[in-house]
């Protein structure tokens, strides 16, 4: 993108975000501790075998060729923009301004109620291993919110290292540990077939499922950050569905042989895993598990807090928020004043572990809410990949098709989510989404309906001089910042 007159920009929009730092496996590890794999396959169990039964491992095959479908269909984006705002940013380039306020609010209520839950659920599996009281939770919960406030400030390359390190390690002790419970476990191939007279509780148990997949979009928040953004992002994108996917049908396998022998009703409780070691007499191995996925969940929390810090970036450098939230440290490139709000945000709600609210209430509530926000998210997306490719002129049929078929499957199945979750008496997470997602609508257009005209229609970054062949580098280097004046601000 080139700057007025055609001249290629002086500075970026974004600027101040540590430009061109991260590389293909930080971008991975920011997209895998978002989806968060391992404790995705903690949740599977809970949410996929009290639905669809024997037809669990379908259903979850199914759901991640959903997931691939609208990894695709975002890739259109993130092979053409680099931005900070991810589906946010999309949205608003394919529908416009007023749907992007939708898709904002969206993204925010998911990746804050999602990272809620994240760290509420990492001092619930810490606790867990160990025995740990309520009081000793809270002190575990109020330890990690420390860590998680401390990584966030040391800059995007530590925390996506340190993501990817936990994630890769809790993913691989997940699939050995499996390995070895399945060897001990008593085979039926009768336990894998799904009852062809239940269809629908397979399709229920594909929407129900889709909430494992959600926040693998997150890499895109990377686009400015990317050394190579447009290959980067959408090869992770792609990959991190096509890897967990085959995790959680795996996972879904293995619960289904353990359901031969002990009933879906003992697998469907807060720690599966521990349930099925302890019944085969390997309880060290649920302890592992314990321990590794309250790490796990830390590290989802951390990649969440991610996104939801730079979307409040992209909506202040837009316009839409105070200014405070588009500055970022000059050494690390951390959006500071957005960090520090998001922290605090996160970190209270563990407080309800101490009172008593256990991990399944709390996905009952926080998790059905934020899924509601993320799959609406999602639809918002898909439905702007035929605009914005018509508005290029690069519109074909597969992508448009591909987008307009996963609009439909996807607005249906927030249709059936919620009245599910309604029905099976998940009734205060529906009515957290029904009350948090306009509330935050509300927020956002009045904050920009003040503000008049956005300083910027769209906060993403554009090419510098830097960048292109031959080009001089600029006064700020690869930081893509204005030149600054002396004992002056830009």
């Amino acid at each position: 993108m080139r700057g007025a007159g055609g001249r290629i920009a002086a500075a970026s929009p974004v600027h101040g975000l540590a430009r061109r730092t991260v590389g293909f496996f930080d971008v991975l590890g920011q997209s895998v501790a978002a989806l968060a794999p391992s404790a995705a396959a903690t949740t599977i169990p809970m949410l996929t075998f009290a639905v669809a039964g024997a037809g669990s491992a379908l259903a979850v095959t199914i759901a991640a060729l959903i997931a691939l479908g609208v990894a695709a269909s975002i890739n259109v984006f993130a092979k053409r923009v680099a931005a900070a705002g991810s589906v946010y940013t999309f949205v608003s380039l394919g529908l416009g301004p007023r749907a992007s306020v939708a898709s904002g609010a969206a993204m925010l209520v998911g990746y804050g109620l999602i990272a809620v839950f994240e760290l509420f659920a990492a001092a619930h599996f810490v606790g867990h291993a160990f025995g740990a009281g309520p009081g000793v939770m809270l002190a575990a919960g109020a330890a990690l919110g420390v860590l998680l406030l401390a990584v966030l400030l040391g800059g995007i390359r530590l925390s996506t290292r340190l993501m990817l390190v936990v994630e890769v390690a809790t993913v691989v002790t997940l699939v050995a540990v499996i390995a070895v419970l399945l060897t001990v476990l008593p085979f039926d191939p009768v336990h894998l077939v799904p009852r062809v007279d239940e269809p629908d509780r397979i399709v229920l148990g594909v929407v129900v499922t889709m909430s494992a997949f959600v926040g693998f979009e997150s890499a895109a928040a990377l686009g400015v950050e990317a050394k190579r953004p447009f290959a980067t992002i959408p090869r992770v994108l792609l990959w991190t569905v096509a890897v967990s996917g085959a995790v959680f049908v795996f996972v879904a396998v293995a619960g289904l042989v353990a359901a031969g022998t002990l009933g879906f009703d003992r697998l469907v409780n807060e720690s599966p895993f521990d349930t099925i070691a302890q019944a085969y007499g390997v309880g060290w191995a649920g302890v592992a598990l314990d321990v590794l996925i309250g790490f796990s969940f830390f590290a989802a929390a951390v990649a969440a807090s991610t996104a939801f810090v730079r979307i409040l970036f992209s909506m202040s450098r837009e316009g839409t928020l105070p200014r405070a939230f588009g500055r970022t440290h000059r050494r690390t490139g951390v959006p500071m004043a957005a960090t520090l709000a998001c922290v605090p945000l996160v970190v209270a709600p563990v407080a309800l572990r101490a009172a008593g609210m256990g991990l399944r209430d709390a996905m009952d509530t926080i998790v059905v809410a934020a899924v509601g926000s993320f799959v609406l998210g999602y639809v918002l997306v898909c439905a702007a990949v035929p605009p914005f490719l018509r508005r290029i002129g690069e519109a074909t049929a597969w992508p448009v098709v591909r987008a307009v078929v996963l609009t439909a499957v996807l607005g249906a199945s927030l249709v059936a989510f919620l009245v599910v979750a309604a029905l099976s008496g998940q009734v205060n997470g529906v009515l957290l989404f029904g009350i948090a997602l306009p509330a935050v609508v509300g927020v956002l257009a009045a904050l920009r309906s003040a503000a008049g005209r956005p300083t910027r229609s769209v906060a993403r970054d554009v090419p510098l001089p830097s960048d292109v062949l031959g080009g001089a580098r600029t006064l700020a280097g690869t930081s893509g910042e204005p030149p600054r004046r002396r004992g002056g601000t830009p």
